[in-house]
């Protein structure tokens, strides 16, 4: 079964094109009156010693948000989880394989105020 997010980044990477410095991005998740959300950013520069790389935001897509209804109930640690999950099942799938996602040098994911985990870098 295809996760929320796999659908919601198949769209992204089909309906978007980073300029070429753009070469980390970033699923961020955070949590709203409408449950748990994601959005994606990208940026023109990646750290592993600094997070804070993912707040100098220089690419949004036009379908930045992703509701996670189907992972309400759970706590930040399985939701986060989950996210990695299905931001790795998309990147493995044929149209993630060979999107701009796939070759950044850096994607992670991780909740504004937490720890961001490299699901990818190169």
């Amino acid at each position: 079964m295809t996760s929320a997010i796999e659908t919601w980044l198949q769209e992204v990477v089909r309906d978007e094109t980073p300029a070429p410095q753009i070469v980390a991005f970033n699923v961020g998740l955070f949590q709203s009156p409408e449950g748990y959300c994601a959005y994606l950013c990208g940026a023109e520069r990646y750290s592993e010693d600094d997070p804070d790389w993912a707040h100098e935001e220089s690419f949004t897509p036009a379908h930045r948000y992703c509701v996670l209804g189907e992972l309400e109930g759970r706590d930040s640690k399985a939701v986060q989880q989950a996210v990695i999950d299905s931001v790795r099942a998309f990147l493995g799938s044929p149209s993630g394989a060979d999107s701009f996602l796939a070759k950044a040098r850096a994607v992670t994911v991780g909740f504004d105020d937490g720890e961001l985990v490299a699901v990818k870098t190169s």
